[in-house]
């Protein structure tokens, strides 16, 4: 049986872990309906807060959609002028993007996707020290390939506590 200062020391880790991952959130963009034409993103971005190191999902069909990061004048035109500041498309089903502070714009290139509403700005503030609930994982209809399996790390630091305590009370 291990000694109780060091299930202590153990408890202490895993809670600094959880609280510096509850610092920084994962955003499913669009909720269950995911990055698809027919959403409206203004709507879902607002009331949210994101800060720096906060990550973006996109959950979209593949090779149906791409996700765009381009400058503010490309997303009010729907439209890439020359290189876009990231691009993903292709085999994706899912995209995960970390994010800087500042502004960020994205759109879908394809057809008159963007143009239908499938485009997102953010605004993106530094990160405070204020913990925050992880935001709802929600389900999407297309089925992701094991590669492409969504993890949360707070799951994860949960598990691992209630097997500490498990293994404190034994």
């Amino acid at each position: 049986m291990a000694s109780p200062s060091a299930l202590v020391a153990i408890l202490v880790v895993v809670g600094c872990a959880a609280v510096a991952s509850a610092m920084e959130l994962n955003f499913y963009v669009g909720d269950a309906q995911g990055w698809n034409t027919g959403v409206d993103y203004a709507a879902w971005a607002k009331g949210k807060t994101f800060e720096a190191n906060d990550t973006l999902v996109f959950r979209y069909a593949r090779n149906q959609h791409t996700v765009t990061e381009v400058t503010k004048s490309d997303y009010d035109a729907c439209t890439v002028s020359g290189n876009p500041i990231n691009n993903f498309e292709g085999g994706a089903l899912v995209t995960s993007i970390a994010l800087s502070p500042g502004e960020h714009y994205f759109i879908c290139k394809i057809g008159n996707h963007c143009a239908s509403g499938m485009k997102l700005a953010v605004t993106v503030s530094n990160s405070s020290d204020t913990p925050r609930a992880q935001p709802w994982f929600p389900p999407y209809s297309t089925p992701a390939s094991a590669s492409a399996r969504l993890h949360d790390g707070g799951a994860v630091v949960a598990a691992a506590v209630g097997v500490l305590v498990k293994l404190a009370l034994f």
